[in-house]
């Protein structure tokens, strides 16, 4: 599973552009979601894959993670309304990382996506 995960992050990174970061409004309070734990070794990738939601509905990062234990590389997205977030596990450590559906650059967040994210040194 980690090897299909390396091989989604890698097509991924090959096919995105360079993200562009502009300056949007913060995302405003997250409705109720479940959280979802992913471990990992330092130096690997890790993909979140978002459905898309309705026309005009977004996915942006909702609240800042650590960038010392991940840090996002790109984004974009894949045919088949799905968008793809990839993050470097940099240093071994725990860091939290959401994500809220938007419209557009609009604070409101209809759905939310939440990871813990454990990152353990590579042996």
């Amino acid at each position: 599973m980690r090897k299909a995960a390396l091989l989604t992050g890698l097509a991924v990174m090959t096919v995105l552009a360079a993200s562009s970061r502009a300056s949007a409004p913060p995302v405003g309070p997250l409705p109720p979601s479940p959280v979802t734990t992913i471990t990992t070794v330092t130096q690997e990738l890790i993909s979140f894959a978002l459905p898309r939601g309705q026309s005009g509905l977004v996915w942006r990062t909702a609240r800042d993670s650590n960038p010392a234990v991940a840090r996002e590389l790109a984004e974009g997205d894949i045919p088949g309304n799905v968008t793809v977030v990839v993050f470097l596990a940099r240093r071994p450590g725990t860091t939290d990382v959401a994500f809220g559906l938007t419209n557009d650059e609009h604070a409101k967040a209809y759905r939310a996506a939440r990871y813990h994210v454990i990152v353990k040194p590579r042996r």
